[in-house]
């Protein structure tokens, strides 16, 4: 299997991420006891081509994008939680599945890709709209607390802490994704047009990372209970 660095795994089509699983998938992750981490990788990558196909048509539409970039992530961080018999909150949930993938990723593929990714990810923290800080006392102080927080991201990349980076990031692609689903943003809105068009571009560079460290070295990973099983209905 080919070794790839961040920048390139983050260019890498839907295909190319199934040809690259299918020898796995077919193979030693075949047998039952593989199915959730199957299903998994089947539903992000659903949902990343559906985004391929829109570019490619020239649709470009940037809230589906976004929109459609997270339902792809939900897709491999999700979890069932059986005392509650409901899918866990997303927090704990992501925060588990980016730590895992973190350990695992030996290459340093991810970390590479956090540093490709780094001038987006600065224009993304720099952004106080996507504070959820500026939105508990919109104004000045909070608008100079992001510019504060980019000088931190900068610090961190230098210091090589790539999972405090990717989280500062991912939150606020995460607040993005809220003020959408949420009904708290207006379709194709020109307010937000720069702000979701670059969590969207993020996003859906770090899950094709996120795939190929899951491919190369996480698929026998408990990644916890799938929420939701594909059930026949014939059973």
């Amino acid at each position: 299997m080919t070794t790839l660095d961040g920048a390139a795994a983050a260019r890498l089509t839907v295909r190319e991420l199934r040809r690259r699983w299918k020898p796995i998938k077919d193979g030693e992750a075949a047998g039952a006891a593989h199915e959730p981490i199957r299903v998994r990788l089947h539903r992000c990558w659903s949902w990343l081509q559906r985004i391929e196909e829109l570019e490619a048509a020239g649709v470009g539409v940037d809230d589906a994008r976004l929109i459609y970039g997270w339902i792809a992530l939900n897709s491999l961080y999700g979890r069932w939680d059986e005392r509650e018999r409901s899918p866990e909150s997303d927090k704990p949930s992501l925060d588990a599945f980016l730590r895992r993938l973190l350990e695992l990723d030996a290459e340093g593929l991810l970390r590479g890709l956090i540093e490709s990714q780094r001038d987006l990810a600065k224009q993304i923290v720099g952004d106080e709209f996507l504070s959820r800080h500026y939105w508990e006392a919109p104004g000045e102080g909070q608008a100079r607390r992001a510019q504060s927080d980019r000088r931190k991201l900068a610090s961190w990349h230098v210091e090589g802490r790539h999972a405090m980076a990717l989280d500062a990031v991912l939150r606020r692609v995460y607040l993005a994704r809220c003020q959408l689903v949420h009904g708290a943003a207006t379709y194709n809105s020109q307010l937000n047009r720069t702000a979701v068009q670059r969590c969207a571009a993020y996003l859906e560079a770090f899950l094709r990372g996120a795939s190929v460290v899951i491919v190369d070295r996480g698929w026998r990973e408990d990644w916890g209970r799938l929420c939701y099983p594909p059930i026949d209905r014939g059973t």
